[in-house]
Order: C-alpha cells, then structure tokens, then sequence
C-alpha cells in the first residue's frame, strides 16, 4: 500500500479488519512517517483518556443528594443509578473546549503534513459538498473562499469520540480548517486557544461547524463568509418559492 493517513488511523483505533490490519502493519514497517503518525495518535489518545475528569457542578451534586433521599422499594438501585448518572456526565466528551482542542489537534495534524492528506480535490464548493453528502453529511451551503484563503480539498478524520468531515483551506502560509461536526457538542464557550490556534464553534443551518486557524483574522472572515452564504441561499430559496 501507499501512505494513507486515514488507514493508518483507522489501525491505530483497531478498526480493520485483520487482511487489512495487517497490510498495514507492513507498509509501517518501511515507512517512517507514516510510523511517527501512528506512535502520535497513539500518545494522544493516551494523554486524552488520562485526562482528569472535569469537577460536576455544584448543581449537579446537589440533584444527585436529593435523588439519593430513601424511597419505599428504590433503595437497591437507585444509589447505583446516581453514580452511573454522575459518571456520565462527568466523563461526557461532548464539552465544547474538548472538541475545540481536537479540532485544533487534527487541524495542525494534517497541515502539518508535507502534503495535504485530502480524499478529494477541488476548489468547487458543490462538488466538495456533493462528495460529502454521498457520504452521508449533511453539509451547509459553503464558501468557496475568503481573506485571502480558497477551498482546495476535503477528507474525513477520525478524532477520539468522533468522525468528521474537514475541508481545507489555504492561501501563501495562511491555512484554514472548516470542519462538519457530528453529534453533540455542550456549549460551555463558542470562541477559544487551544494549541495556540484560533477556534470557533458555530450553528449555520442548524449544522455545528467547526473554524480553526492561526490567525483570527481568517476566523472571522470564514464566519462572515458562512453567515452571507446561508443568507444568500436562503434569500434564492425564497424567492424560487414564490
């Protein structure tokens, strides 16, 4: 095989099958860079999972005591109930400063490479959303560019809870990261730095859409760029209805 960044993460989450596993396992053995993406997703998934839960709030502790009140019959199971619940929100993935620091990872991760590990290639909003909806996305109406950057690929990358589409920009040394991010994501804050990359969590279209880039300035151009498209589509949409 040839080097597939996506294939190589697909080893390190076990999720090949063994003809594949072990295709993989060969070409790893010749192939350094592709080596040091494996030994990498390795640590950080490492690093992930010993992270220190995050403290409930005092709200949620309070719920869970009051809950904890004996009950006629609901003494056996309702201890064991609260401190799975407690469990599960605590440990919950879905915050947004988590998914905010993966998106920043992936985004240095893949324009960190000495070639953009796209699956498809083009500058052409509809035949990248074309490609993604074939593969079952739902993706918001997209700019083709914006402060300099222009669309030129997409692909989809597999981040510790979760599968993403990532479409990528660039421009001279400029880069940024549109991602499509599926499944919850708990708003606790929309605009961060994690990694020292600028990230902004947004609603467009009723989509959480990811924008990650060194330099806010291309955030917040990709974020006007977002909000004057849907607005344009929808306007168009209207008026076709008519």
């Amino acid at each position: 095989m040839s080097c597939d960044a996506e294939r190589v993460t697909a080893y390190v989450d076990e999720a090949l099958a063994p003809a594949e596993r072990a295709e993989v396992e060969a070409h790893l053995a010749g192939c350094r860079e592709c080596r040091d993406q494996a030994d990498e997703e390795r640590d950080l998934r490492g690093r992930l999972r010993a992270l220190a839960a995050p403290p409930p709030s005092p709200q949620l502790e309070a719920r869970v005591r009051r809950s904890l009140r004996p009950r006629p019959g609901a003494a056996r199971w309702l201890l064991p109930l609260a401190a799975g619940l407690v469990v599960l929100v605590a440990w919950g993935r879905g915050a947004s400063p988590f998914v905010a620091w993966e998106l920043s990872r992936d985004h240095d991760h893949c324009f960190g490479q000495r070639r953009l590990p796209a699956r498809v290639w083009s500058s052409d909003p509809s035949r990248i959303s074309a490609w993604l909806e074939g593969q079952g996305t739902t993706v918001p109406v997209i700019p083709d560019g914006a402060a300099g950057l222009e669309l030129v690929g997409a692909r989809y990358c597999t981040l510790l809870d979760r599968t993403v589409a990532h479409l990528y920009y660039t421009g001279g040394d400029k880069h940024l990261s549109l991602f499509v991010v599926p499944g919850p994501v708990r708003s606790t804050s929309r605009e961060m730095r994690p990694r020292g990359n600028f990230v902004r969590l947004m609603r467009v279209g009723g989509t959480e859409v990811g924008l990650v880039s060194e330099e806010e300035e291309s955030v917040d151009a990709f974020e006007r760029a977002l909000s004057t498209t849907v607005a344009r589509e929808a306007g168009t949409s209207f008026a076709a209805a008519r």
